[in-house]
């Protein structure tokens, strides 16, 4: 292994590190995070919690990368990953200042985050940055327009769905952390070792403040640039199918939330007891660690299911 990859984990391990005593220190007070009343009631003890966690694990990850490898994939696959994190950032903003839990309206979101991708996307294929592909294993798309719009709803429906599976301590960054260990392990591209690394770098010590009873959340910062990390990764070795196959919680609770939502408008009735699916399963009695720890096993098979389908590389 590279110096600069084994670099990359323990660089930035150590930055979050002094980040997030900083943070605990000096920010926590001015960032307390608001919870919906009409959630799960358990949640309400977690009024007040410190959000926006995950500008650390971000910032952490942008300064390793540009010390160790600024080289133009990098810098191309920060840009996004760093648009998202603004994006999450002013929403995480807007609901500390509102003291609201959903502060600004979905569609303008998702209509701000499929502008920003879609020109992201087309400045890295104008460079010839990265080969986009939009390799989803059942089908080979190869006309540009079709590439475009895949790559987008991909880019943006994984950012939105690690988005809705934080919603329980230590779940979010669990599950990106096995998926992250499996995506290093199954492909040798240098630049894609050094951003699993970088991330699990930070995610580490976010994990160790955010196990249950959590001591600080992610807030969208962190689950929004997470799911575009994940993403990007897919896009730089063309195999979007296996982070699709990887990510398979981060889909089921992005599904449990699209199923309910129309199905309840249309009939007044509900396919689940409360969406994201983790808060169905909350209040059919699992507790917090209970659904990390079974999600977790979850996503341990869909990964070796992927390894399986996929090919192991090492």
């Amino acid at each position: 292994m590279p110096i600069n990859t084994l670099a990359s984990f323990f660089l930035s391990l150590v930055l979050s590190i002094i980040g997030f005593k900083i943070y605990l220190k000096y920010f926590k007070s001015f960032l307390p995070k608001y919870v919906r009343d009409y959630g799960p009631k358990s949640h309400l003890a977690k009024q007040g919690t410190p959000t926006m966690g995950g500008a650390v694990i971000w910032l952490s990850t942008l300064i390793t990368l540009l010390i160790l490898a600024p080289n133009r994939e990098i810098i191309a696959s920060l840009l996004l990953i760093t648009g998202y994190a603004f994006i999450g950032g002013i929403d995480d903003y807007l609901g500390i200042k509102k003291k609201s839990s959903q502060p600004s309206k979905a569609r303008y979101k998702f209509a701000i985050e499929c502008i920003i991708t879609l020109i992201w996307l087309l400045t890295v294929k104008h460079f010839s940055i990265f080969d986009l592909k939009a390799d989803f294993l059942l089908f080979h798309i190869t006309s540009t327009f079709w590439i475009y719009v895949f790559e987008t709803l991909f880019i943006v429906g994984m950012a939105n769905a690690v988005n809705e599976t934080d919603g329980v301590d230590g779940l979010a960054g669990t599950i990106t952390s096995i998926l992250l260990v499996f995506i290093f392990m199954m492909f040798k591209d240098t630049n894609l070792s050094l951003l699993t690394l970088a991330l699990l770098g930070g995610l580490s010590v976010f994990l160790f403040y955010n196990a249950h009873p959590a001591k600080l959340i992610m807030g969208d910062v962190g689950s929004l640039s997470l799911g575009s990390s994940i993403a990007v990764m897919g896009i730089i070795v063309g195999k979007e199918w296996v982070v699709l196959i990887l990510g398979v919680v981060f889909l089921i609770e992005a599904f449990s939330v699209m199923l309910q939502v129309p199905y309840y408008k249309l009939t007044k009735k509900r396919i689940f007891k409360m969406t994201p699916i983790h808060h169905h399963f909350e209040l059919s009695g699992w507790s917090e660690p209970q659904i990390v720890t079974r999600f977790s096993l979850l996503t341990l098979i869909a990964a070796i299911l992927g390894v399986f389908i996929n090919g192991p590389k090492w």
